[in-house]
């Protein structure tokens, strides 16, 4: 049966496949780093990112996770390994201070 939970509930376990949802989206980007909430947390990125043994599929919207530097760092990852599907990528800004791949 697949368990549902925060990412708090999976700490100290794993799973064959985890289905991580950011959940938030937002176009207004005045205050983008307020409006991401929990995603924003480098903790609860690492705990969400390590609880899959052998799949995680990772649901958000990159245009909005872009501007954190751990998800970015996360998208490049996903880009360079031919891993990324779905709208297209983000471009990085003029004052991103990484740049993603096309």
């Amino acid at each position: 049966m697949p368990k549902v939970g925060s990412v708090e509930e999976f700490q100290g376990q794993e799973r064959l496949v985890i289905l991580l949802s950011t959940v938030r989206t937002t176009r207004d980007e005045s205050n983008v780093k307020q409006l991401m909430g929990f995603i924003s947390s480098p903790q609860r990125l690492n705990v969400g990112l390590t609880r899959a043994r052998a799949l995680l599929v990772i649901i958000g919207d990159p245009h909005l996770l872009v501007h954190d530097p751990y998800w970015r760092t996360v998208l490049d990852y996903c880009i360079k390994r031919d891993a990324y599907c779905g709208c297209e990528a983000p471009v990085a800004r003029a004052d991103d201070d990484r740049q993603l791949v096309d």
